[in-house]
């Protein structure tokens, strides 16, 4: 099976383009990945035995490295990886082209819809994010090159459904669902959130189902994005969807002290370094409400790889898919992220949860880590 759900083909998703792409594309990659992570373990395990005696994980792990790195079969493994993923933005970018005027005429239908944004064209956009394009996206995340471009959000949007292979559900919510269904109502059942803010949303895939889960509260997305802001609202509109919007920074947002049930946010902060994540706990903290609630889902491959055949994918994963600070904190530090932002040291949880989707197919594996603190 190369994608685990069918993507919801809704009116911003290109659909002049032969399925059959993006299949033979998806089953490359897969099969690719497959390979990568057999041959990873191969040169993994044959390098581990020539240090019979060493114990701790970090020294081997440090030990070992240095041969991964210039071992030609991983060296041309990791020109494919690059190589496979700027396949993927030049097959979605052709898609786009394909069908660009019928694209633009549902975005301009939309973009007084029930989606509502707010931009800010003199906000401070913090210089690690301007360092990189994430995930080697062409243009990049910030990419706002038009005074009303949507073009990034729309990228996005069929790029991550086609780098997740489906995993991330039809409509790319798999991470907002799985805080939803696994988190909240698992381990805060009562909780009845009334103003819900999501930190660095893109362009909404995470945000728009706390509107079903809670159709009697306010829902807001904020991200530096404006293309991808833009592009967002216009999606709340298509799907229907009632979703504030506003271009902010996660770090240091507009909102009223203590005046917020729920923060949260998805896969964000393995996107920015130590410090910026620090920033982000101490102000999801002043937001909240008393009896507020934070979550920060993350990848359990990046925040806690279980081997080092996953630490060395993670850390490869660096420069290999343009993914800068994935190991800029160690696991051990977030709980005290926590409680320098003044969560008491029993009111922050840490959970390992399965993904919405995969557990509906039949998958218990932990693969999210939500980070959870509760303001007294």
């Amino acid at each position: 099976m190369v994608f685990l759900c069918p993507q919801r083909q809704h009116d911003l998703i290109p659909q002049a383009h032969p399925p059959e792409t993006d299949l033979a594309l998806a089953s490359e990659i897969k099969d690719f990945r497959t390979w990568m992570f057999q041959l990873f373990q191969q040169k993994i395990s044959a390098a581990i035995a020539t240090y019979p005696d060493e114990e701790d994980q970090d020294r081997l792990y440090a030990k070992i490295r240095p041969g991964l790195d210039n071992c030609p079969e991983i060296m041309v493994a990791h020109q494919r990886r690059g190589e496979l993923q700027d396949q993927l933005w030049a097959n979605v970018l052709e898609a786009i082209d394909r069908d660009r005027l019928r694209l633009d005429a549902v975005y301009n239908a939309h973009r007084s819809g029930s989606g509502r944004v707010e931009l800010n064209s003199t906000l401070n956009i913090p210089v690690h994010q301007q360092k990189t394009h994430i995930h080697r996206m062409p243009g990049g995340y910030l990419q706002d090159l038009e005074a009303d471009s949507y073009g990034s959000g729309l990228l996005y949007d069929h790029g991550v459904f086609l780098y997740g292979r489906g995993w991330f559900g039809p409509l790319n919510d798999e991470l907002g669902q799985t805080v939803i269904h696994q988190v909240l109502n698992q381990h805060y059942p009562d909780f009845q959130p009334v103003n819900i803010l999501d930190l660095g949303c893109s362009v909404g895939h995470s945000t728009l189902p706390y509107t079903s889960a809670y159709p009697e509260a306010r829902v807001t997305g904020i991200d530096l994005g404006a293309s991808l802001l833009r592009y967002g609202a216009a999606r709340a509109s298509v799907l229907g969807e009632t979703v504030q919007f506003a271009q902010q920074n996660a770090e240091s947002t507009d909102f009223g002290d203590r005046s917020l049930d729920l923060v949260v946010s998805h896969i964000l902060l393995h996107e920015m370094p130590g410090a910026a994540r620090r920033r982000v706990f101490a102000e999801s903290y002043r937001l909240l409400k008393p009896g507020g609630l934070m979550v920060h889902l993350e990848s359990q491959l990046f925040l806690e790889p279980p081997n080092l055949v996953g630490r060395y994918f993670r850390d490869t994963e660096v420069w290999a898919n343009s993914e800068p600070y994935l190991a800029s904190s160690k696991f051990e530090d977030f709980p005290r992220y926590a409680l320098e932002a003044e969560f008491a040291p029993e009111a922050f949880q840490i959970y390992r949860v399965p993904g919405h989707y995969g557990s509906q197919n039949g998958d218990p594996t932990p693969r999210w880590i939500a980070l959870c603190g509760t303001k007294n």
